[in-house]
């Protein structure tokens, strides 16, 4: 599976994934800056998934139009030790995630 961090999150972060997932961020691709729409329709063709913090891109985007799921993180503070929090349930959530959904990634408890 191939997995994209957004800029909003910690560059660092990748390194925390289970092995056997190739995850690249936003800025090393090339692609900061761009908007939602515009970075969706990119990295659909590179991608499965897009892990940002930004919670409203399933409200600005129709999700179901890309070929890419969307993994928004709710951490209750954005710092790499809070992230890391959420590696569990992200683990569990890109197990089953598919092209055009959405799923939020709260912290545990």
């Amino acid at each position: 599976m191939r997995v994209l961090l957004d800029e909003d999150i910690d560059i660092h972060f990748r390194k925390h994934f289970p092995g056997g997932l190739t995850v690249e961020t936003v800025e090393y691709r090339g692609w900061k800056g761009l908007k939602n729409g515009a970075l969706l329709r990119v990295a659909q063709n590179h991608f499965d998934v897009l892990v940002t913090l930004d919670n409203n891109i399933p409200n600005q985007q129709p999700l179901q139009q890309f070929d890419i799921a969307v993994v928004v993180l709710r951490p209750s503070r954005s710092r790499l030790k809070e992230l890391l929090e959420l590696i569990p349930e992200i683990r569990r959530i890109l197990e089953g995630i598919r092209p055009g959904r959405v799923e939020r990634v709260f912290p545990p408890g």
